[in-house]
């Protein structure tokens, strides 16, 4: 038989993704189960599930001049300039309007944690307060606490309230204690009012509450409205309370906004109120000491030439000042550049008049940049130094030459103005002394004045502002009225579809990677070299255990006819005449290829014995209703002859059985390695063309390899899907160690259409159909006989 293999060290655990789609196929009735139950639940919950609706309003928050402008502005301050609005920070207010302590108070407003319902046929329909034929307002002991579901009914003259088992009677307008909480109910005569309708109401927890209305709240910027536009979006189970949350919550905020604004405004009108009081009193101060001087001086004026002297006085001191930064500036200049010892830095001196000297350290500050971003790319030879270098001690010197000439003109400048101010000093000394005195006090009664005036100014300006803050607040542009929202059908039935796809997958792809079982011939042909005997197809229940028989074309009977060949073929003309079977682990179906291709060889007219060598848990002597009292465990005991245990099976002319025996022995690992075994199998060898031992798992025990010295070619039974690809790898290391004679596999159970070569689910039926058609009695498969 022709066989292609490859390398047993290739790994095997690379994904399948042929197998896994080929398994999703396979299990496509799952897949059609889970949606259906998915889109089933998706069909419950939007049949059960309370829809909530959108609404939205968009707002356009002021600007705070805005007001200002209305009432035409302060001619004192740039309030009255339209084009300069200053807008708040969209942020901030965004996070003001989604403020717990603000839905708590529209909750308060509103009494938003009453909740009323009335019954439907299948869920409680919400009923918005204002539409309900009466008032309830609650005060509640305890805050924190929210109350189960009471069925209120109104009659003519009381009402009753009802919870579990607790039954309350109230009269209208009179308060009802219940749990501590005082209830009353007041009925308002609405002609929509039906007596003896049943009524759920709960009173919520207030944080509870809040938490709800927050959840439904989103606050948002609208990309194309301008920098003051905001979307203010309420999910609410009645679209005209949620209209209503949204109009409270605007005006909420915008008196929230009035008052901190008044409060900042208090404050400074306060201040300035307390300042103008202040700076008065020290005018009138300052006057009255004017006014005195001048009459007990006799000084009606002062003359223009003290003024004009004063004047140039201070001008005078205006330039020598000014000279003296000029000076700092050349300074700090030339400190910057002496103590750069090849480190240099850019100079950041800001006022520099001279237009010479500012082009000159510009140039200095481009090429200490160019230079520093060639040092910090790590390259300190690189060959634009040098110029760069060059140009910075060039540089260096003629702005030290520049800084040097206009020193030379701040000193000229400074000796001018030094006489000057000797000339002009000897002039004002020449005054009067009580004309000196004059300008003083008077020139202190000048800057009184001008601080009250400004005081004046910012006091009305506070005045223009205060009345126009309560004008205008945040204006509502336009409306928007979504229909359903939450939940919405098609995304439900959309996600139920998709999570009916995705779990079936999921657990297909779980059990597909966590699934250590032998499935497809890849999986054998890349985990071992051993050649593969046969292929045995899946046997459904039969009549009989033995399915080989000479008249049978069955396809498993084709199988183990094709194990013969391949048998005669994998020996290569050498002796071959004692075969072992064995197993990793029990249920793989050994016994039943034992069995099988014992009586195949016998039907050959081949004489052929079958062993039953599993000493500890033997089963073909009961499935081909042979005697089980003498065998094997006798013959190693001593106990009986070879003539006694070999036995001949009525199925089969050529076929004979030898079976383990009774009592089973309790040491079987060492009963086997017995002296009297070599005599078996020389008179067996002699008498018989085919010896078929049966061997316990060498995964369970040891038995298979103590028996492998006498067996001339050995068999592997794994089973698909139920041998673990594990044992493949023990199998390499028997061959590897050549522990048993040439070895071989034969893979039992193959179900159709998983890929193997000799298994496709049909037999050629030569004469034997219809007989296999009239079989009605069913018994066990072939996989349970090991």
């Amino acid at each position: 038989m022709e066989q292609t293999y490859v390398d047993g060290n290739e790994s095997s655990s690379s994904f399948d993704i042929r197998r896994f789609l080929s398994k999703i196929v396979k299990n496509y009735c799952w897949f059609i189960l889970a949606v259906i139950v998915f889109v089933g639940g998706a069909y419950a919950y939007l049949r059960f599930a309370v829809p909530l609706y959108q609404v939205a309003a968009f707002i356009q928050v002021q600007p705070p001049n805005d007001a200002a402008t209305i009432l035409g502005g302060s001619p004192f301050s740039s309030t009255g300039n339209t084009n300069a609005r200053n807008y708040p920070d969209i942020n901030g207010e965004i996070f003001k309007l989604q403020s717990a302590s603000l839905i708590g108070e529209v909750v308060d407003s509103l009494k938003l944690d009453v909740e009323v319902t009335t019954k439907g046929r299948i869920q409680n329909k919400p009923v918005a307060l204002d539409q309900l034929p009466f008032v309830v307002t609650i005060k509640k002991r305890d805050n924190k606490k929210q109350s189960p579901f009471y069925s209120l009914v109104l009659e003519d003259q009381s009402y009753t309230l009802q919870a579990e088992k607790r039954r309350s009677k109230g009269w209208y307008g009179q308060p009802l204690i219940i749990e501590g909480d005082t209830l009353l109910v007041q009925l308002n005569h609405s002609p929509e009012a039906k007596q003896n309708k049943v009524w759920q109401v709960r009173f919520l927890n207030r944080q509870n509450a809040i938490a709800n209305y927050l959840g439904r709240l989103t606050v948002s910027q609208v990309p194309k409205g301008g920098m003051g536009m905001l979307q203010v979006v309420m999910r609410d189970e009645i679209p005209q309370r949620a209209q209503q949350i949204v109009n409270v919550l605007i005006y909420k905020y915008d008196l929230a906004n009035y008052i901190f604004k008044n409060k900042a405004l208090r404050s400074e009108m306060e201040f300035l109120d307390n300042r103008l009081l202040t700076v008065n009193e020290e005018l009138n101060t300052q006057e009255n000491y004017v006014r005195n001087f001048k009459a007990s001086n006799k000084i009606n004026d002062v003359s223009s030439s003290a003024n004009q002297l004063l004047t140039s006085l201070t001008t005078i001191d205006t330039k020598k000042s000014d000279n003296d930064y000029k000076e700092s500036l050349l300074k700090l200049i030339e400190t910057n550049i002496n103590t750069a010892n090849g480190k240099e830095e850019r100079i950041n001196v800001p006022g520099l008049q001279d237009v010479d000297l500012a082009s000159l350290v510009a140039k200095y500050n481009d090429l200490v940049s160019q230079k520093t971003t060639i040092l910090e790319q790590g390259a300190p030879l690189d060959l634009r130094l040098p110029p760069i270098n060059a140009k910075l001690e060039n540089t260096k010197g003629n702005i030290i030459n520049r800084i040097a000439s206009l020193r030379q003109e701040l000193a000229t400048s400074n000796n001018f103005l030094s006489n000057q101010e000797r000339s002009t000093s000897g002039r004002f000394v020449s005054l009067p002394e009580k004309e000196k005195d004059y300008i003083q006090v008077n020139r202190l009664l000048n800057i009184k004045q001008s601080l009250y005036v400004f005081l004046l100014q910012k006091k009305e300006d506070k005045n223009i502002e205060f009345a126009s803050s309560g004008i205008l607040g945040s204006r509502i542009v336009d409306w928007k009225v979504n229909g359903l929202q939450d939940p919405k059908p098609s995304l439900i039935y959309a996600a139920a579809f998709l999570a009916g796809l995705l779990v079936p997958a999921a657990v297909i792809m779980i059990r597909f990677l966590l699934n250590k079982r032998i499935e497809t011939p890849a999986e054998i042909y890349k985990a071992t070299t051993l050649p593969i005997a046969g292929e045995i197809a899946y046997v459904g229940k039969m009549n009989e255990e033995m399915v080989m028989k000479s008249g049978n074309v069955s396809p498993v009977a084709e199988q183990f006819r094709t194990l013969r060949t391949n048998i005669s073929y994998l020996s290569q003309g050498a002796p071959n005449k004692v075969l072992l079977i064995t197993s990793g682990i029990s249920g793989e179906g050994k016994s039943f290829i034992s069995l099988n291709l014992a009586n195949t060889l016998a039907i050959t007219n081949k004489k052929t014995v079958l062993i039953e060598f599993d000493l500890r848990n033997p089963t073909l002597a009961a499935h081909i209703g042979a005697d089980s009292s003498t065998g094997m465990a006798n013959y190693l005991a001593g106990e009986a002859e070879m003539a006694a245990i070999i036995q001949p099976v009525g199925q089969s002319e050529n076929l004979f059985f030898i079976s383990s025996g009774t009592p089973l022995p309790a040491n079987p690992g060492e009963i086997i390695l017995s002296n009297r075994m070599q005599l078996l199998f020389d008179h067996l060898r002699q008498h018989f063309d085919f010896i078929v031992m049966d061997t316990p798992p060498i995964e369970a025990v040891s038995d298979a390899l103590s028996l492998g010295k006498w067996a001339d070619s050995s068999f592997f039974v794994i089973r698909h899907k139920y041998s673990l690809r594990s044992s493949l790898v023990r199998m390499n290391r028997l061959y590897e160690d050549q522990k048993l004679p040439r070895p071989a596999l034969i893979i039992n159970g193959i179900k159709p259409g998983e890929g193997f070569n000799n298994v496709h689910g049909y037999g050629y039926g030569y004469g034997d159909m219809d007989k296999m058609k009239k079989k009605k009695n069913k018994v066990r498969t072939n996989l349970k006989i090991a």
